[in-house]
């Protein structure tokens, strides 16, 4: 790290920021290819491959976060970071897929357990193999006559 360049606010991940910097595209390509990985671990509720993929993405995101914030101070904002935009908004829009989709899947544990329960729980919308929300319109229809 040259004298100019302003030390982070928040604790360094390890490495340099000349090495955070020269590793971003791949990280962020890296972090697609996770949220991939962790979207296919969701539909199949494979939990443990889940968990398995948080000990690579968090220092992932620790690098991007580190090198983000610097990007963020400089004005304008270095031409690489610029180029990598496209691809970490991409990697957000994944991220919120995939958080989406394990708020849903946790609401269908919640109304299986409530079945069991005896209470009566409220209709679930669940993703089917494609991904794509899935209104259970049968059961709703059949309970309205």
């Amino acid at each position: 790290m040259n004298p100019s360049t302003p030390a982070p606010a928040a604790p360094a991940p390890s490495g340099t920021l000349a090495a955070a910097m020269a590793a971003a595209p791949q990280d962020a390509a890296r972090l697609g290819e996770l949220l991939a990985l962790e979207f296919e671990c969701l539909k199949k509720r494979d939990m443990s491959g889940f968990e398995a993929l948080q000990a690579e993405r968090t220092p992932l995101l620790a690098r991007l976060a580190w090198v983000a914030q610097w990007a963020a101070e400089q004005n304008p904002p270095p031409a690489f970071w610029q180029e990598l935009l496209p691809l970490l908004q991409q990697c957000k829009q994944d991220h919120l897929r995939n958080i989406q989709l394990l708020q849903r899947q946790l609401q269908a544990v919640k109304g299986a357990l409530q079945a069991l329960q005896g209470e009566s729980a409220a209709t679930v919308d669940l993703y089917d193999r494609l991904g794509q929300v899935s209104r259970r319109h049968g059961i709703t229809q059949y309970m309205d006559a």
